[in-house]
């Protein structure tokens, strides 16, 4: 026992220790590069801006940016060209590992079906929302008299009626028949007036 506590306090030991050390050491660090080197570890690209892109020209377009991209949902809007980038899954200019996959949303070529809602004996404020909340375009308004003033008589598409949950095309364009009561009264009423007018007799004549 007293040579094992000589020997740690021997030149020999202190030695033995520090090579022990910095093998531990140099090892720690052989390690930590290697696991950097095996995530690419501070190797970044910057995301690519893809908007506005057409899908045709995807791939020429990525030639060089060491992203991959892939379309996972379309997006039908009659405003814009179809075919197109329209948003992106990381942001343009966001900082990401090599090769990494950018998911985009483009616009669909084709408009979807949808139901067609209900218009009929709501007013033509109400109406005019209900289209517009359903992705439809509101078309003309064509007044027809009714017992009702305001309130929509028929749907329309290109001129036909459209019953309510018949499927249209997102982006279709809507006609109202919208009723009108007081307008067409008030114009019965005036010609009525002018009528009585033109039939009574004149002060003078009774005086005469």
């Amino acid at each position: 026992m007293p040579a094992f506590f000589s020997f740690l306090r021997s030149r020999q030991f202190f030695i033995h220790l520090g090579l022990i050390v910095a093998f531990i050491f140099l090892a720690f660090l052989g390690i930590i590069h290697w696991l950097s080197s095996y995530t690419e570890h501070g190797e970044f690209v910057s995301v690519p801006d893809f908007k506005g892109q057409k899908i045709e020209g995807l791939a020429q377009f990525i030639k060089d940016k060491s992203v991959s991209y892939q379309i996972i949902d379309s997006i039908y809007d009659p405003k814009e060209v179809a075919g197109v980038v329209l948003r992106q899954d990381p942001e343009a200019t966001t900082k990401v590992k090599h090769n990494r996959t950018v998911y985009l949303y483009v616009t669909g070529k084709i408009a979807p079906q949808i139901r067609m809602p209900k218009l009929i004996d709501r007013s033509e404020r109400q109406a005019k929302l209900i289209l517009i909340t359903y992705g439809l375009r509101v078309g003309k308004v064509i007044e027809k008299r009714a017992d009702c003033n305001g309130c929509v008589l028929e749907q329309l598409a290109k001129g036909k009626e459209v019953m309510t949950g018949s499927p249209v095309k997102k982006g279709s364009k809507i006609d109202l028949v919208v009723g009108r009561k007081d307008h067409f009264r008030g114009l019965e009423q005036s010609d009525t007036g002018n009528s009585e007018d033109e039939t009574a007799p004149s002060p003078d004549g009774d005086l005469n």
